[in-house]
C-alpha cells in the first residue's frame, strides 16, 4: 500500500483535525484578551501537527505490516498467524471475511478436484472397455478376408482405426494432468519408433499410393518411448488425413549441436498463414478442419503439450496448397 493512497483514505481525519485546529485558533484570536497569544497558538499548532504526524505514520506502518502479512498468508494459504496479532476490530472483521471466503474456495476446489478424479477414472475405464470390442472387430476382419468383400472390409477397417485413434486421443488427454505418474525417460531408437508407426498405417500408404521417404533416422535419443510413439503417430496420421492420392511424405533426421531434428514433411493441402500460430491450440481446427469433418483439434494440441513435458521442441512451417513440415528437436543426452 502506497503512502499516498493511505493519506487519501485518511482524508476525513485530516480534514476534521485541521478544521478543529482552525476553530481552536480562531477562538483564541477572537477572545477578549488584549495580550497577543501567538506563542500559545504556535505551540498548539506544533503539538497538534506533531501528534497528527506520529499517529499517521504509526497507523500507516502498522497497516502496511498487516497487509503484507495478509498477502503472505493468502499466498501460503495460511491465515492462522494473523490471528495471533493484536488486530483492530476492523482488521479482525476483514480477516474473518477473508477466512470465510478462503474456506468456501477450498471446499469448492476439493469438490471439483474429486469430481475431476472421478471423471478421469470413469474415462479411463470407458477407454479400456471400448478397446476390447475394437480389437474383436479387427480380429473378425482379419479372419474373414475374401476377394468379394475386400473393399467393404477395408472401409470398415479404416473406420475402426479412426475410432481407435479417437479413443487413444481421449485416453492421452485424460492422462495429461497426471503425466508424471506414467513417465519413463530411456534411450529410444528413432528409426524403430517411426517404422512402427509406418507399419500401423501401411494400408493407407498403399491405398493412396503415397511415396514415403525415410532418411538418416538411425539415432538414439532420450525420451519416453510410449509418449514419443504417440507424437509421431499423430503427426503422420495428420499428414495422411490431408494428403491426396500419390502424394509424398518424407521423414528426415538431422544431427545438430547435441540435438536430433526430425522433419516430417508432406505435400498435402498446407496450412494458411493466419492459422499457423494457432494450430497447437486446444480445439482449433482452422480452415482445413472446417473443410474436413474428421478433424477434432485435439491431436496437435496433445503433440505440443507432450513435447513441452518431454522437453522436446516442435515447430511448423507451411505454404498453403504446397506443403506442411513439422520439426521436432530431441536431446541425445541429459
Amino acid at each position: 500500500m502506497k503512502f499516498k493512497d493511505f493519506l487519501k483514505d485518511q482524508l476525513g481525519l485530516l480534514v476534521f483535525d485541521l478544521t478543529f485546529l482552525f476553530v481552536t485558533i480562531s477562538i483564541i484570536v477572537l477572545s477578549p484578551i488584549n495580550e497577543p497569544l501567538f506563542d500559545i497558538i504556535f505551540y498548539i499548532t506544533l503539538l497538534n501537527l506533531t501528534l497528527l504526524l506520529i499517529y499517521i505514520f504509526i497507523s500507516y506502518f502498522r497497516k502496511l505490516k498487516f497487509f503484507n502479512l495478509l498477502d503472505n498468508g493468502l499466498i501460503s494459504s495460511n491465515l492462522n498467524n494473523l490471528s495471533l496479532l493484536k488486530n483492530t476490530n476492523e482488521e479482525n472483521l476483514y480477516l474473518s471475511i477473508i477466512k470465510n471466503y478462503q474456506n468456501q474456495y477450498e471446499t469448492m476446489a476439493n469438490e471439483n478436484f474429486n469430481k475431476f478424479e472421478e471423471n478421469t477414472e470413469i474415462m479411463s475405464m470407458w477407454v479400456h472397455d471400448i478397446k476390447m470390442p475394437i480389437s474383436i472387430i479387427k480380429l473378425i476382419i482379419e479372419q474373414n478376408q475374401s476377394s468379394y468383400c475386400e473393399k467393404v472390409l477395408d472401409e470398415v477397417d479404416n473406420e475402426v482405426m479412426r475410432i481407435e485413434n479417437a479413443v487413444e486421443r481421449v485416453l492421452y488427454l485424460s492422462r495429461l494432468e497426471d503425466f508424471h505418474k506414467d513417465f519413463l525417460v530411456q534411450e529410444v531408437n528413432l528409426e524403430k519408433t517411426v517404422r512402427e508407426v509406418i507399419r500401423k498405417y501401411s494400408k493407407y500408404f498403399i491405398a493412396k499410393k503415397i511415396k514415403l521417404e525415410l532418411s538418416n533416422l538411425n539415432y538414439i535419443v532420450l525420451s519416453d518411448k510410449k509418449w514419443l510413439l504417440f507424437i509421431f503417430d499423430q503427426l503422420i496420421n495428420n499428414s495422411l488425413k490431408y494428403l491426396n492420392t500419390q502424394g509424398n511424405i518424407s521423414i528426415i533426421g538431422e544431427n545438430s549441436k547435441g540435438y536430433i531434428s526430425i522433419k516430417i514433411k508432406d505435400t498435402g493441402c498446407g496450412i494458411k498463414t493466419e492459422d499457423l500460430n494457432r494450430i497447437f491450440n486446444k480445439g482449433f481446427t482452422g480452415n482445413n478442419g472446417r473443410n474436413n469433418s474428421k478433424s477434432t483439434g485435439l491431436g496437435l494440441y496433445l503433440v505440443k503439450e507432450l513435447c513441452n513435458k518431454l522437453d522436446h521442441r516442435i515447430s511448423v512451417n507451411s505454404i498453403y496448397n504446397e506443403f506442411t513440415e513439422f520439426t521436432i528437436n530431441l536431446k541425445q543426452n541429459i
